[in-house]
């Protein structure tokens, strides 16, 4: 969401300075103003959650600390699991998903800054329903879904991912599907790689010369499918950055941690030292592949189970009152 807001900002800059058709080009006095420059990295916590429209208040299902750097004009993304074990203020230990339920956005954002060691400039959240209505807007993204994919979710709406593997064209409520997929060996973690995915794609369908067309119908959907507090300030001068925005700039990272299990309700184990050390590596485009207690794993790949490595205890057993019942092997379709 923050790219697609960068994305149109952009856009909508180049054509008030009438550098879109107007034979302009772009300088670095055209780029940058003493009221609007921006110098410093800015970061910003991206929220989705399948929050209906008489809710309010909801718990999250995904969470992107994401990063600009103006100098290098790089996007560091950094997924956060919804199981993250985080401390909150008169409650105690408890899943990260939970914060905005128990409190507000502003509070998650807070609690995010804490976790990074980043101040944050805001949040962009959004729905189920304005996330595909995105997606649909810019025509679709591609894909290269890795596996076939079926799982009944019992939601009245979006109600089945059923998605066949290859290299395909996604519409949003497919898009949606991909997105939202946890339910084979590694659950949410594997859930979070397939969302970063869908954000570079994204990304990269932003940016093309064909969708320019499309932003006057992109631009009113956007402001309808998106929460934020980010000032009117923050966003012009991240439009700024996104004129020179390369979608292969993209950098992206799952938070490192570990399965636990206490009193039967399963959590994302993180190291508060680590992540503030993996944040700073992601800034400077250093990524690890030891997502899961100091292992490495392709979180794309199926895992092997043998008697000296079993399967990995999944957040979302039964007596998890915050997630779904997971098995942790893929539904087959019928």
């Amino acid at each position: 969401m923050l790219i697609v807001l960068m994305g149109i900002s952009a856009v909508g800059f180049l054509w008030y300075n009438g550098f879109i058709g107007g034979g302009k080009t772009l300088g670095q006095d055209d780029l940058f103003d003493s009221e609007n420059e921006l110098h410093d990295r800015v970061s910003i916590l991206l929220i989705g959650a399948d929050q209906r429209p008489e809710q309010i208040k909801f718990n999250t299902d995904s969470l992107i600390f994401a990063s600009v750097d103006p100098k290098t004009k790089q996007v560091s993304l950094l997924s956060i699991p919804r199981d993250t074990r985080v401390a909150l203020a008169g409650h105690g230990h408890l899943k990260i998903n939970e914060v905005a339920a128990l409190t507000d956005l502003p509070t998650l954002q807070k609690n995010v800054g804490q976790l990074t060691g980043q101040p944050l400039a805001g949040y962009v959240q959004t729905n189920f329903a304005g996330f595909k209505k995105i997606i649909d807007t810019l025509g679709g993204i591609t894909v290269d879904v890795e596996k076939d994919m079926y799982y009944e979710t019992g939601d009245d709406e979006d109600g089945y991912i059923n998605l066949d593997k290859g290299v395909q064209r996604l519409d949003g409520s497919q898009a949606l599907q991909y997105a939202r997929f946890r339910h084979d060996a590694l659950g949410d973690i594997s859930r979070t790689a397939r969302q970063q995915i869908v954000l570079k794609a994204v990304a990269k369908e932003m940016f093309r010369l064909s969708t320019l067309p499309k932003l006057p119908f992109l631009i009113p959907q956007l402001m309808e499918a998106v929460n934020t507090n980010l000032s009117g300030k923050d966003m012009f001068a991240l439009a700024k950055v996104a004129v020179a925005f390369d979608s292969a700039n993209v950098v992206s990272q799952t938070l490192p941690g570990a399965f636990q299990d206490i009193d039967g309700v399963s959590y994302w184990k993180v190291d508060p030292v680590e992540v503030k050390k993996v944040v700073k590596n992601l800034f400077m485009g250093i990524t690890t592949t030891k997502v899961i207690d100091q292992q490495t794993v392709d979180l794309l790949k199926p895992v092997i189970v043998t008697p000296v490595k079993p399967l990995p205890k999944v957040p979302g057993n039964s007596q998890d009152p915050n997630g779904q019942n997971s098995t942790g092997y893929q539904v087959t379709k019928p």
